[in-house]
This record gives C-alpha cells, sequence and structure tokens, in this order.
C-alpha cells in the first residue's frame, strides 16, 4: 500500500519513507524535520504589553492543520449581528471570514520550505492576522506582483504534499488561494489583505485585517464602562 502511494522508495534492497510519508504519516515528523509545527500567537494587549499566549500544534502536517483551523474558528473568529428597525433582514459578519484565513494558513503549509527550521507563526494582534512562513515565494513571485494580486509562478516547491492537501480538500494548488482569500474578504466587507517578502525571497507574510465593525466597538465600550463607573461610585458613597 506505501508503494502503491509512493510515500516509500522503490528500491526493494533499500525500502524507506520518502519525505512526504514522513510528513503525513508521522505522529512526530519534527523529529525528522525540526521545527514542522504551526504557533497561534495572541497578543491581546498589544505588542508592547506583557500578555502573550502561545498555542503550538504538531503532529502530522494535515493534522496541526486542522487543529490549528479548528483552534482559530472557536476561539479568534466572531460573528457579529447588526439588526435595523427598518426592515426585517440583519447584517451578519465576522473580524475575519474563516474562508480566507482557511486558504492563507493552508498556503503556508503547502509552500514553506521543511529543511528550513523556522515554525509556521500566526500573529493574531487587535486589528490583523499575520501569517509568517519561511523561505519567500518562488523567485518568478515579484513584490509588485504580490501588490496587484497577480501571480503566474507555475513552480511548486512542495507537489507531493500540494498532492495529498488536496486529496484532503485542504488547497487546490492551482494558484487559487489570491482569489479565494479576495473573494471571502470582499463577501465578508473586510479590507483588502497584503502579501509581502523581501528582495531576498526569504519569507512570506500574509497579512489578513480585522472588519472595521470590530474595531469600532472597542471605544464604545471603554466609554460606557467609564460612563457607568461614577455612577456606581457615587450609590456607594450614599
Amino acid at each position: 500500500m506505501c508503494s502503491d502511494m509512493n510515500i516509500i522508495s522503490n528500491l526493494p534492497e533499500y525500502v524507506k519513507p520518502k519525505n512526504v510519508g514522513l510528513m503525513f504519516f508521522s505522529m512526530e515528523p519534527d523529529k525528522f524535520f525540526p521545527y514542522t509545527q504551526i504557533d497561534i500567537v495572541q497578543f491581546p494587549d498589544g505588542l508592547g504589553g506583557d500578555n502573550i499566549i502561545e498555542n503550538t500544534f504538531k503532529g502530522p502536517i494535515h493534522q496541526q492543520l486542522r487543529e490549528a483551523l479548528q483552534f482559530i474558528k472557536n476561539t479568534i473568529i466572531t460573528q457579529k449581528v447588526v439588526k435595523y428597525p427598518d426592515r426585517a433582514e440583519a447584517d451578519r459578519f465576522f473580524n475575519y471570514p474563516y474562508a480566507a484565513v482557511e486558504e492563507a494558513l493552508s498556503n503556508a503549509v503547502y509552500h514553506r520550505a521543511y529543511d528550513v527550521r523556522e515554525p509556521i507563526e500566526v500573529r493574531i494582534e487587535h486589528d490583523r492576522i499575520e501569517i509568517v512562513s519561511f523561505p519567500g515565494p518562488d523567485r518568478s513571485v515579484t513584490q509588485e506582483g504580490l501588490k496587484k494580486y497577480r501571480v503566474s509562478n507555475r513552480r511548486y516547491r512542495n507537489k507531493r504534499i500540494g498532492d495529498f492537501l488536496k486529496e484532503l480538500h485542504l488547497t487546490e494548488g492551482r494558484n487559487t488561494e489570491f482569489k479565494k482569500i479576495l473573494d471571502a474578504l470582499e463577501e465578508n466587507g473586510s479590507p483588502k489583505p497584503e502579501f509581502e517578502t523581501d528582495d531576498d525571497h526569504s519569507y512570506f507574510i500574509s497579512r489578513l485585517f480585522v472588519h472595521e465593525a470590530f474595531l469600532k466597538e472597542e471605544p464604545k465600550r471603554s466609554q460606557k464602562g467609564a460612563e457607568k463607573e461614577p455612577k456606581r461610585s457615587q450609590k456607594r458613597r450614599r
């Protein structure tokens, strides 16, 4: 079966697992490829705050991807419902559309280099999500192309990984990730994303911005709290 799946070598005198076999069918692929993991780091008080919440997901790469996405879906993504007095339909939107996060993180797992000893890092701040992976895209992908969301690259760093992720319905592997991310953000009413690399193509960042409605609600809450506080203190004095 392993031979039919092409996850072991085909030499009968020297049978050993291929890299893709270790990544998908070993419970500890980080033993063979250090830092094969996804780190989700939250900054609830901002980058300069004292509180940092870290969660690390290990195991077969498709399993860690699914668990990281489920964690983001359950913990980070929030829906907001706005009702209107003059019509029955309410507006519903999310701080981040799940489809966009799923596509961006799956793309990072697909295209990262597993010989680079750096994890995939998902950085969550109050106004954005940044997904950082190493190294950057192929040399044919330009910074100008990333700004215009146009990539014509047909060279895939991890073709076999892409094949498995496609079979598991976690990615399509046809350079459709930008279009899917843009469509999901537009449908949700979110700002457009940013994709970043440097001249040496040493890293790649997918940056998704929070829906503006979730930025407006924070000052309102703090203002209400400030207004209520003096009233409570006055009652105590009485």
